[in-house]
Formats: C-alpha cells, structure tokens, sequence
C-alpha cells in the first residue's frame, strides 16, 4: 500500500506543488509531452491557473501513450529523436511527418504485438492507389522496427521484411517536357495574374536554366551555397545519396552555367539580398520545396501549359537531350551521381535509336 502523504494532500498521487506551480513527479525519466525533453519533474502549469487546469493537464499526461514504454506511439517518438539526425532537414521533417502518422494509426499497439498483416493492413486502408507513398510509408515502417530490434530490444523480427509489396510497384514516369513548355513556364514566372512584374521571376528563370544544365534535384539547387561554386567547379554532394553512397559531383563551370551564376548574383545584388545562398528569397533565405512549385504550379497555370510536367522532369530533360546529342552514357551517369547505369537509362526518357551505316551492294 501506498504511505499516506504528510504533505501536498488534497492533490493527486506524485502531483505537488512548489515554486508556484504544480508538478508531477515521474517513477523515472519519462517524456514530458510539451517540451520532448526526458524529465523526472514535469511541469503541468501554474498554481494561479488553478486546479481545474491542473487536472486537465494531469489527464493529458497520463492518457499519453507516447509515455508509455513498448508502445508503438512511445517507439514512434523514441525513434524520432535518436535517429534522424543523419538526415537532411528536409527529410527529417518528411520522417518525422510519416512516423507521427504511423504512431496514430498503431496508436492502440504495443511494438511486440504488431504483425505483417497489421503493415499491409495500413498500407492498404490508407494507400491503395498512391503506390510511391505507399512505398515510403513501407520503408519508414522498416527503418523503425529496426531500431525496435536493434537497440530497443522490444522483438527479434521486422513484420515488414514480409511485406508483399507488388501492388505498389510504381511505374516508370515518361513525362518529357517539351522545350517550348519549359520556355512558356520561364516567361510566364516574369509576369503576375496582375499584369505586373513579380520579383521572385527573375530568380526563378536562373533556378530552372540551373536545374537543366547540371541536373541535380531542387534541394540541391535550391539550397546551393556560394561557397560551393570554386573558379572552375561547382561541387555538388546530393543529398538523396549523403546517407549511402555519399558521392560527390564536381561540375564543370561552361559558359553557360557561368552565365546562370553571375545573372543570380547580379539579382541579388539589385534587391540588396545578403545571403550565403546562390538562389535565396527576397528575405535571404533558401527557398523551400512547397515554396519552389507553387511557383512552378503558378507560372504553370499562367502560361496555360496543361500537361503532366513537374519541376523535377528537368533533369530527366537535360539528361535526355545530352543523350540524343551523342554523349557518352558514363558521362551522363557520373552528371545525374547515380551508382548504376541501369539508374541512368530511367532518366533518359526517349530512345536513342542505333544508327547503322553499313553499304551493301546488290551481288546480282
């Protein structure tokens, strides 16, 4: 039995109250729910709040699964504060999104108890016809019953390894712009829905012209540093690969890239942006990926082009075109920092036709 309190009675067990506020007294560091941080003493609010308040923040600590160890709600947030910071900042926030979704849906589980069937029932439910997202949810379900077994000790097998994932297979994307839908979506970024100039388009045009000549994906671009860009290179360490094959690209400054830089550098100049970046916002900043197409999306509209094309097909453009132009597929594989050709050839979006010369004379 529980020793009756000499003191704070009246309030609710390990509830007490001092230095003007009611605080509850955890068994052992736990989650405090507000603040993320692992607390013995965990603040539930002020004595002059009153102590409606105090119950009401009481009952919200303790109905909290993510407090309770073994959870998938627990494990879910465990997961998020000790592994993501290998990550970029753009996907720690991605993964971060997906395991608050993944902690909602299991919310009622505990980690042992979680099954295949459970995984592939919430693809299913949630996912049936977004088969990229239903591949990602997949492989972030993957990561963190890793780290369940690894080094929570909570089971010895990842329910994923099983999955049966062959209804989300996704389709090669063949999408390829044309080069007067590019040239449409450039000029339109100049011009407002109210006729008058806009001051992002300038910066925009030198965002896309850079995106086509070295073909690396919009993080890279939109986060590119001048400190990155030397006499005669740009060096480009993807982000997509940092955490595996960790490859580094240094790009060749040609003419034209050359001219891309000194027109970002002459906007910047012009509206007194001071920023590291070579390609920043009005107030300085890196522009964000939400950010980066609606203004694709908006000039998009503007120029009436209706077709499928994204901002990221640029890529696949450039890497086209330097195939049809006759480069070399080594080349073009070490440009676009993929690890296989076979990565390559899903970028390259027509086929290249072989050419054959051979002249034969009729021998009758």
């Amino acid at each position: 039995m529980n020793r009756r309190r000499k003191t704070h009675r009246g309030l609710p067990r390990r509830v007490q109250a001092k230095h003007g506020a009611y605080y509850f007294f955890a068994p052992a560091p736990t989650r405090n729910p507000w603040t993320g941080k692992f607390q013995t003493w965990i603040r539930l609010c002020s004595i002059a709040d009153g102590e409606p308040v105090m119950y009401s923040k009481l009952g919200e600590l303790m109905g909290d699964k993510k407090l309770v160890d073994g959870t998938m709600p627990s494990l879910c947030a465990d997961w998020k504060d000790r592994k993501l910071d290998r990550y970029s900042d753009e996907v720690q926030k991605e993964y971060r999104r997906m395991a608050d979704v993944i902690a909602t849906a299991f919310e009622d589980y505990t980690v042992a108890d979680v099954t295949t069937k459970d995984c592939a029932d919430f693809l299913r439910d949630n996912f049936r016809s977004k088969h990229n997202t239903a591949q990602k949810y997949a492989n972030v379900m993957r990561k963190i019953f890793k780290f369940a077994i690894s080094e929570r000790g909570f089971r010895q097998d990842n329910p994923c390894d099983q999955l049966d994932l062959t209804d989300y297979q996704t389709k090669r994307r063949e999408v390829l712009p044309a080069h007067e839908a590019i040239k449409a979506i450039r000029e339109a970024a100049l011009i407002g829905k109210d006729g008058l100039p806009t001051e992002s388009g300038p910066m925009f045009q030198c965002i896309v012209d850079m995106s086509y000549l070295v073909w690396q994906r919009a993080i890279d671009i939109r986060t590119l540093l001048e400190t990155q860009i030397d006499t005669n290179t740009i060096r480009f360490k993807p982000s997509k690969t940092a955490g595996t094959s960790g490859k580094v690209l240094d790009v060749e400054i040609t003419p034209q890239i050359r001219a891309v830089i000194e027109r970002a550098k002459a906007i910047k100049k012009k509206y007194r942006i001071i920023s590291p970046f070579l390609f920043p916002t009005q107030k300085g900043g890196a522009y964000s990926k939400t950010g980066l197409h609606s203004m694709w999306r908006r000039a998009k509209e503007r120029a009436n082009v209706t077709d499928g094309i994204q901002f990221k097909d640029l890529r696949a453009l450039g890497a086209t075109d330097a195939a049809k132009a006759g480069k070399d597929r080594a080349e073009i594989q070490t440009r676009l920092a993929h690890t296989t050709g076979k990565t390559t050839e899903i970028y390259i979006k027509e086929a290249i036709p072989e050419k054959s010369g051979l002249d034969l004379k009729l021998p009758w």
